[in-house]
């Protein structure tokens, strides 16, 4: 348990640490340096799901950062986490690489050399989604479902024209009116159960339970950009391509279907009223 907490751990450091030295040295290092960031956190994610096989196979909880009796942070470490956590940050790999490639002077389209700021954000994403991916607590996924906002803002926004800072900002407030629901959860679950463990919405009762996914699901709804907030992704294509590709294509409209998932796996028995408006969302 100890060898998967620290490559966890690792895992979700490395591209944070590398944002910070990718943001201090010198522009023409910029590329090279989240490339090799982003593939170390990818081994990071091969490793555990090695441990994981290695030790049986058997779900693993582990607590990182607690007040008290109450779990604040930490990791759980299953089939679907290590399945996805390897999925968001190998396709940041591959980003990072197209992005070497695209963001030249060379581009016809938008002739311009990637900056620093660019590689810094895409490695936080990066580390954003690993973090909210392996999360045990609802209050985890809520700090790196804020960050993934951020991230996303800044680089929407990276061109700096007029347009392009005003779907920045489009995007930054309705997929923040949507995190309003995941602090209801949260809070709702810490009213109700006293912890902020995601396996404590097994112990509610059904009309608490109805609060708590109605919380995860309005913040699905926008951070997937399904009805009715909807309207920021269009105008989320003003980003860079790898941009788009990444965090509006395969990954970030992603995280409400995982945090819905997740909440589903712990919840035991699931009110049938959530499968049925799950249902209808994801069609319409």
């Amino acid at each position: 348990m100890i060898a998967m907490e620290n490559i966890a751990l690792a895992t979700l450091l490395i591209p944070f640490a590398g944002a910070l030295i990718t943001s201090i040295l010198p522009n023409r290092m910029a590329k090279w340096l989240c490339t090799l960031f982003a593939l170390l956190a990818t081994l990071g994610t091969v490793v555990l799901g090695w441990q994981f096989l290695a030790e049986g196979k058997v779900d693993t909880t582990i607590t990182l950062v607690q007040y008290g009796d109450v779990a604040l942070f930490g990791f759980t470490i299953d089939r679907v986490s290590t399945l996805i956590a390897f999925a968001v940050v190998f396709l940041g790999l591959l980003v990072s690489f197209y992005s070497t490639g695209y963001l030249t002077n060379g581009n016809r389209e938008h002739p311009h050399d990637g900056t620093r700021r660019y590689y810094a954000f895409l490695l936080i994403f990066i580390g954003a989604m690993a973090g909210l991916v392996l999360s045990s607590t609802i209050l985890g996924q809520l700090l790196f479902f804020e960050i993934t906002g951020g991230c996303s803002w800044a680089l929407i926004g990276y061109y700096q024209s007029e347009k392009s800072l005003r779907s920045a900002m489009k995007a930054l407030l309705i997929t923040h009116v949507a995190s309003i629901g995941l602090y209801l959860a949260a809070a709702t679950l810490f009213v109700s159960t006293g912890s902020f463990e995601l396996t404590a919405i097994a112990t509610l009762d059904e009309p608490t339970k109805l609060i708590v996914f109605g919380g995860i699901l309005f913040a699905a709804w926008g951070k997937s950009a399904q009805l009715p907030l909807q309207a920021w992704l269009p105008d989320a294509m003003e980003a860079p391509t790898p941009v788009s590709a990444y965090l509006h294509a395969a990954s970030m409209v992603k995280v409400g279907v995982y945090i819905f998932a997740r909440a589903i796996i712990s919840a035991g028995d699931v009110p049938h009223i959530i499968g049925w408006v799950g249902i209808a969302m994801a069609v319409f």
